[in-house]
């Protein structure tokens, strides 16, 4: 009986109002119990661009970086990883991935509370290293591209993702204030520039797999995420502009071997 009033939505579940105490959910979806978190980002999409040009993911020791609550962690142990590494330093992102733990069960998936300027210099043991969504974060994105070639494994793969803007080889957006209302943005390069970066970074075979314009379907606002979402930020009259008049978010993934 209380079962069916849990599904019919008369009636919340414990569990349900445990996971909405950790609002906000931004990386997803999951569905837990059948508690379906509708989170702000469309996290499965980017996975669909991306999984077909990686490496086989089978048997490897794979680092996420800002991984946020674990969501693709938990994509790549599906695609056979031996074991998974994501760091992310906020903690409720830490604590929303170890609560999906909790009612998953052991697995060989961590997600711990820390950046990657906190891991040790030189590592170089990850036979893959994932980093979306965080070089535009980064006040060096040489730096970043620096840290995680030494946690790769001498050939181990980069999937980088990050937001590009069109544009030749050594053209780069640096925002004078916000980006899409977000202070932490700095360097967003073309794609041939960002090309130039790996390179000079010690990366090869570097690829270009997939450019994508952000859509308000991929990253909106929702029941489990109910602050501000890419609508708002985006000029109310021209889409394809930011309301800082800057260009709209585009997002590429580039896949590279460590050398």
């Amino acid at each position: 009986m209380w079962g069916e009033f849990i599904r019919s939505g008369r009636l919340k579940s414990p569990l349900h109002s445990q996971l909405k105490a950790l609002h906000p959910w931004r990386k997803g979806p999951y569905n837990l119990f059948g508690i379906h978190i509708d989170t702000e980002w469309r996290s499965d999409w980017k996975w669909n661009r991306l999984k077909n040009h990686i490496a086989p993911l089978e048997h490897r020791l794979v680092l996420d970086v800002g991984c946020g609550n674990g969501y693709h962690c938990w994509r790549m142990l599906g695609a056979g990883a031996k074991t998974v590494i994501g760091i992310d330093p906020m903690m409720l992102n830490v604590m929303q991935f170890q609560l999906v733990r909790k009612l998953y069960g052991e697995a060989p998936v961590y997600v711990l509370p820390m950046g990657i300027e906190d891991m040790p210099y030189g590592l170089k043991a990850f036979d893959t290293a994932f980093s979306m969504g965080v070089l535009y974060h980064r006040r060096s994105p040489i730096d970043h591209l620096m840290e995680l070639r030494d946690c790769l494994k001498p050939g181990g793969e980069l999937v980088l993702e990050t937001l590009v803007i069109d544009g030749g080889l050594g053209q780069v957006l640096l925002p004078e204030d916000r980006y899409a209302r977000m202070r932490n943005v700095w360097f967003l390069p073309s794609c041939d520039t960002l090309i130039g970066w790996l390179k000079r970074c010690g990366f090869k075979n570097i690829r270009l797999v997939d450019v994508t314009v952000t859509s308000i379907e991929e990253q909106r606002t929702t029941e489990w995420m109910t602050f501000h979402s890419l609508k708002d930020f985006l000029d109310a009259e021209n889409p394809q502009l930011t309301c800082e008049g800057l260009p709209a978010p585009k997002r590429a993934i580039v896949i590279a071997n460590a050398a």
